[in-house]
């Protein structure tokens, strides 16, 4: 099970790095007021991606380092997920119901 995790936590960490330095870049275009329609677009798009990736890296770390392999923790996993589960919700909320001001 652990090299399982270990694979999620490496794919996360590459998607977290790309999605990151497209997203901080796009911002970066934005505030230089460069390449305004595309980089909004860009900003737009890649941050619930930045967001997920980077929660998934960081509580797949969380669940590596704090327990044990051999014991099965089902319950953790379950609330790790459902932790993912719900702030994805939180942001597709926030993205559709609260209009760019």
């Amino acid at each position: 099970m652990n090299t399982t995790l270990d694979n999620i936590k490496k794919v996360s960490l590459v998607f977290f790095i790309v999605t990151g330095l497209i997203h901080f870049s796009a911002n970066i275009l934005l505030s230089n007021t460069l390449f305004l329609e595309e980089a909004s677009v860009i900003s737009k798009i890649t941050d619930i991606p930045f967001l997920l990736t980077g929660l998934i890296y960081g509580l797949s770390s969380l669940r590596i380092a704090f327990t044990d392999t051999e014991k099965s923790h089902k319950k953790l996993d379950i609330f790790l997920f459902s932790t993912i589960i719900v702030a994805l919700l939180i942001l597709i909320i926030v993205n559709i119901f609260i209009p760019d001001l």
